[in-house]
């Protein structure tokens, strides 16, 4: 686990912040993208997760949001969101999937070897097997997602499907098919 840890986080000489400008894209997949984010707002804390579907021009093909009652716990959450946005890609039958999330820790367990006493080995194996059926890579990542995962924030419904993008999301939705870059924060 110290591995993934120093790997997750590199040092660096340099105690200076670096701005950091990225943008949406595909790298050039052809498949389905999805944009994973999760979100703890307001106090007391209230946890949530959302996601999109894309296709490879950008264009919004589906996407879901969920509170989560009773944590706080941010890994758990955005693993909680890469195996929800695999399941229902698996549900919608999408078998090239590449899936764009923020959290380069996550992306390290996922990808990693399997740690046998971690909290979620449970959570982790699921994700890796949905990876397998779906055909899916994991990447860091991601904007619009912040947007929706910030939904279920506001909501205290088990898990929101939204088969149409909200109307505060387009301009963001535009940004990003655009090729728009924007700071990291």
């Amino acid at each position: 686990m110290v591995d993934t840890f120093k790997f997750s986080y590199p040092s660096s000489s340099n105690n200076t912040m670096e701005d950091r400008f990225v943008k949406w894209n595909t790298n050039n997949h052809s498949s389905v993208i999805l944009n994973v984010d999760e979100s703890c707002l307001g106090s007391p804390t209230r946890t949530s997760y959302g996601g999109i579907f894309r296709n490879y021009a950008g264009f919004y093909l589906y996407g879901f949001s969920k509170y989560i009652h009773d944590s706080s716990d941010i890994l758990y959450a955005e693993l909680y969101t890469i195996y929800q946005g695999l399941s229902l890609a698996n549900e919608k039958g999408i078998v090239d999937l590449v899936c764009y999330s923020d959290s380069l820790l996550c992306i390290n367990i996922i990808t990693g070897p399997l740690l046998k006493f971690h909290v979620y080995v449970v959570l982790i194996q699921d994700i890796k097997e949905l990876m397998e059926q779906t055909q899916a890579t994991i990447r860091e990542g991601n904007r619009c997602a912040n947007f929706v995962a910030k939904l279920g924030t506001s909501s205290n419904f088990e898990l929101i499907r939204h088969d149409s993008p909200p109307t505060e999301l387009l301009s963001l939705l535009q940004s990003d098919a655009a090729g728009t870059f924007y700071l990291r924060l």
